[in-house]
Parts: C-alpha cells; structure tokens; sequence
C-alpha cells in the first residue's frame, strides 16, 4: 500500500494527502486509488481516533513549467471500508491456499520478499531459497 504522507488540520477534522507525480496532467480515477485512500483513513482513525474531514490527492506534474495538481475526495464511508476489508480478505484467503494474487507496482521496490517468494510463485525460477513463514490469523 505504502506510506501515509501527510495528515493536516482541516475546519472539520484531519485531510489526509497523498503525493504523486506524473510527467501529464491525468485526473485520478478516485475507485483506483479508492484502497490507498481507504487504508489510509482506516490507518488514522485507527491510530487517532479521528475521522478524517476528507481526503487529498496532490499531484506534482513534471512538465516544462511543473504545478501541482489537487483532487479532493470525501471522507471515507463504511461501503468503502466494506470493500477494502473485502480485497485484503481475499489475499489473505488466496495465501492461506497456497496461492499468490501477484500485482507488481511501485511498492515491490520497498517489499523484502520481491526477490524470492514472488519469482516462485509465478513459476519463475530463483537462485535464492523460499521460506514459508506463518502468519498469527487475524480477523478481518
């Protein structure tokens, strides 16, 4: 998922903003980013006890004279929670069966186990050992 980069005051409760960039100006489609977006509310409420006011994605659009651009979205709402617990729920799921719903992205640069435990499960072949590692069931 990634890091939560920034949570500032805002006149109702905290925004939460997330950072990209992007060498054209795209509008974000808000339903692809809804499980970042989601993950991270979920994370502040969690860790503050706050509801977010609402969220931010702000884009630096690197081109010959750089801006930055800002979409706003809503506070997140319990369909949305519904829905991540639901995409988290189905890779746990996917892993206690033994399989692996491998979606490569910017993330894997920073995950430990992208040289070893994905080649393998794609059928890739590896110089380096799997090892399975147990994980404590938590509810979702």
């Amino acid at each position: 998922m990634g890091v939560l980069d920034l949570v500032l005051p805002g006149g109702d409760g905290p925004v939460v903003v997330d950072y990209k960039t992007s060498g054209r100006s795209v509008q974000p489609i808000e339903i692809l980013h809804e499980v970042q977006l989601s993950s991270y509310a979920y994370l502040l409420r969690e860790a503050t006890g706050q509801i977010e006011s609402g969220l931010e994605i702000r884009s630096l659009i690197k081109t010959k004279t750089p801006k930055v651009e800002t979409q706003i979205f809503d506070s997140r709402q319990q369909h949305h929670f519904r829905r991540l617990f639901a995409v988290l729920r189905e890779y746990v799921d996917a892993l206690d069966r033994g399989q692996f719903n491998y979606r490569p992205g910017w993330g894997c640069t920073f995950c430990s186990f992208r040289e070893t435990h994905c080649p393998a499960w794609n059928g890739m072949t590896t110089n380096k050992q799997v090892k399975t590692h147990s994980r404590k069931e938590t509810p979702l």
